[in-house]
This record gives structure tokens, C-alpha cells and sequence, in this order.
């Protein structure tokens, strides 16, 4: 697969990173952060993992 690649396109950063200081910032619930950012539970936990 020359110049392709597999698996699903990534989140745009800055979403992430609004996400992660909402997430630090303890004034939001998860549930708000992946309301505003439109990310997943399951991939915010993975980028605090990281």
C-alpha cells in the first residue's frame, strides 16, 4: 500500500487539547468535554493515558 494509509483519520489536535484542559481544568464532566469537542469518552481516556 504504497502512499496510503489504514485505520480511521485522527481527531484535529486542536479539539484534543481544548478537551484535555477542560478535563484538567475540573470545572467540566466528561460528559460536557465529549459534548463541546465531539470526542469519545473512550478517546479521551486514551490520551490521558499517553
Amino acid at each position: 500500500m504504497k502512499g496510503k494509509s489504514g485505520g480511521r483519520p485522527k481527531k484535529p489536535d486542536y479539539n484534543v487539547h481544548r478537551a484535555l484542559d477542560m478535563y484538567w481544568s475540573k470545572k467540566y464532566t466528561i460528559a460536557q468535554i465529549t459534548e463541546a469537542t465531539g470526542i469519545s469518552k473512550t478517546t479521551l481516556y486514551r490520551y490521558l493515558d499517553n
